[in-house]
């Protein structure tokens, strides 16, 4: 169980929160609660791929394994959420309201949750969380609008470094997706042994690692150049 000033040590490092005085904290969690949730290491997700996303959460200690599988079930990504974090923030509002990745432990793990409505009745009339905030939401689409370009004038080896960093685009650490190499061939639109050169080169560089029907990111800031 932490203390007060643990829980405020706490709160002064998570995102979004990040500037905000210990009076403004203090109100916040009088009126809000701001309490510290906790959950051991487990094998089933804490968040599952399309649950509603019905609160803004902080994971404020440990670790999560984020894992998406893709709408037409052809690949399944694996990343490291390292606290602090926010989880999905952007799909607290908009018109498809569901996490689109599950989150399990793979240690004990702190997080904080707090309801969309206190988010506007509450966090939102502090003008530090709302500039945080909207910073955070710009950023956010800004890498996703870089990653959108047309792949018809790259090589295919940077085609299959494009479609890498789409998947893992907010991820730092390692990562892995699972994907068969005609699947990955059609998404790029190249030959089977093509995209299979490619692979292997990229391999010898040591920007991934292959594995049946798995691909090994050691490091996801190799695959952003």
């Amino acid at each position: 169980m932490i203390t007060l000033t643990q829980k405020y040590e706490l709160l002064t490092k998570l995102p979004l929160l990040q500037g905000l005085s210990g009076k403004e904290l203090a109100h916040l969690e009088s009126v809000i609660g701001l309490e510290v949730n906790e959950a051991p290491s487990m094998r089933r997700p804490l968040i599952c791929q399309n649950d509603p996303c019905t609160h803004l959460i902080f994971l404020a200690t440990g670790t999560l394994i984020r894992e998406y599988q893709s709408d037409d079930g052809l690949f399944i990504t694996k990343s490291i959420i390292q606290a602090p974090a926010l989880l999905e923030p952007y799909n607290l509002y908009g018109l498809d309201c569901n996490f689109r990745c599950s989150y399990t432990p793979l240690q004990n793990v702190s997080y904080i949750t707090v309801k969309k409505k206190d988010v506007m009745q509450h966090l939102m009339k502090a003008e530090i969380f709302r500039i945080n905030y909207f910073n955070l939401l710009s950023a956010i689409i800004h890498k996703k609008d870089a990653l959108l370009q047309p792949m018809r004038n790259l090589t295919v080896n940077q085609k299959i470094l494009t479609f890498l960093q789409r998947q893992f685009a907010d991820c730092e650490g390692q990562g892995e997706i699972a994907i068969k190499m005609t699947d990955l061939a059609d998404y790029i639109g190249e030959t089977r042994l093509n995209t299979s050169r490619a692979l292997n080169q990229l391999e010898k560089e040591h920007i991934i690692e292959l594995k049946r029907s798995l691909i090994v990111i050691p490091e996801v800031k190799l695959v952003r150049g």
